[in-house]
């Protein structure tokens, strides 16, 4: 199939780091190079703490200008022989691309490949905060007919790391989690320890954000001297290093502390983790599977999303601006297209939040 493109489109670009924020640009439009490429008209792209990381420029720093945005929601429009029967369909997509020969890549790992070429819209692959973006057809994952693109966009990289931290969690079969933060990951942790009937709690200092999660059922306290513990597991999303030490302390016996969210700590004392024979795992982003799992769920209604607060691509740094000054309760979402647009977006998606 042959599509006709225009030869560039208006993304929001890092030009810079650090940044306060991106730069609407012309650019050009993303083609077919390979045959198996696709090329994804955005529907919907997620906003990721790590995007106000990389914009600080504490994180990944990708080679500029780049075009940011890994959550993404769209239906393939152009693809390549390979890639064929992806067209028309509507997707989303796991972001990691590794080098393909080591231990990780052939496991299905890439996301712990020790070599990645690229992270799309992180480094390496421009992203979709844009009209269109492309990626090669093994990273693309259907998204189930229940689900409005906004919806799916919430899911994308933070319901992927929940589904994944979860799962680890649950490896140790605990009796008891806490929940470290309740932003969009830490709510779908809750929500899937939930489906899973394992009892919980949620420590968020956040007032909106905790006032929303307990709306739905959960026992959510806004600091760990209110938490019941010891417990089986930490879940931390909150990559907050201040919350180490009482999470930690919060662990009983061979406990696990599992890292959603990661931060810089300066100073560790290990002997509360030795004297209790706990570990401290980390997850990175979450495998196919992991994805693959919470869309089904969410689109069943066995699992509930975060307040969705929508913007138009050409205000996202307004979604940025809200995100630094915590006024977002739930998940940031951007679109392509103006407020009109947006409006028709969220009327599309009314009950599905």
């Amino acid at each position: 199939m042959t599509r006709t493109f225009t030869s560039t489109m208006t993304a929001a670009v890092l030009t810079r780091l650090p940044a306060e924020g991106l730069e609407l640009r012309e650019v050009a439009t993303p083609r077919v190079e390979h045959a198996d490429d696709v090329v994804v008209q955005v529907e919907a792209c997620g906003v990721c703490g790590t995007d106000l990381h990389i914009l600080a420029g504490q994180a990944y720093r990708p080679e500029l200008p780049f075009v940011l945005g890994h959550e993404p929601v769209g239906v393939v429009v152009d693809a390549g022989p390979a890639a064929s029967d992806w067209l028309g369909r509507r997707v989303t997509m796991t972001l990691f691309t590794g080098d393909g020969s080591c231990a990780a890549c052939q496991a299905g790992d890439q996301r712990l490949c020790l070599a990645l070429e690229s992270i799309t819209g992180v480094f390496g692959a421009d992203g979709a905060y844009a009209p269109y973006v492309r990626v090669h057809a093994a990273q693309l994952v259907a998204v189930p007919e229940a689900l409005p693109p906004t919806a799916a966009a919430a899911l994308v990289d933070s319901g992927a790391t929940a589904a994944n931290s979860v799962r680890v969690a649950l490896a140790r079969h605990p009796s008891r989690v806490l929940v470290l933060g309740a932003g969009p990951i830490g709510f779908l942790a809750a929500e899937l320890l939930e489906a899973e009937g394992v009892a919980h709690e949620v420590v968020e200092t956040n007032g909106p954000r905790r006032e929303a999660l307990a709306a739905l059922g959960h026992r959510v306290v806004e600091g760990f001297d209110d938490a019941t513990t010891p417990v089986d597991a930490v879940i931390d999303c909150t990559g907050s290093a201040a919350v180490l030490a009482p999470g930690v302390a919060a662990l009983g016996p061979h406990g696990g502390y599992v890292l959603a969210g990661y931060a810089l700590v300066p100073e560790v004392d290990f002997a509360e983790l030795s004297h209790k024979e706990a570990a401290i795992i980390g997850v990175r982003s979450g495998r196919r599977d992991d994805l693959e799992h919470l869309l089904a769920l969410v689109a069943d209604g066995r699992v509930r999303l975060p307040e969705l607060t929508v913007w138009p691509l050409a205000h996202i740094n307004d979604a940025f601006a809200a995100l630094r000054a915590g006024e977002v309760a739930g998940k940031a979402v951007i679109v392509p297209g103006d407020s009109d647009a947006v409006a028709d977006v969220r009327d599309s998606d009314e009950g599905n939040d």
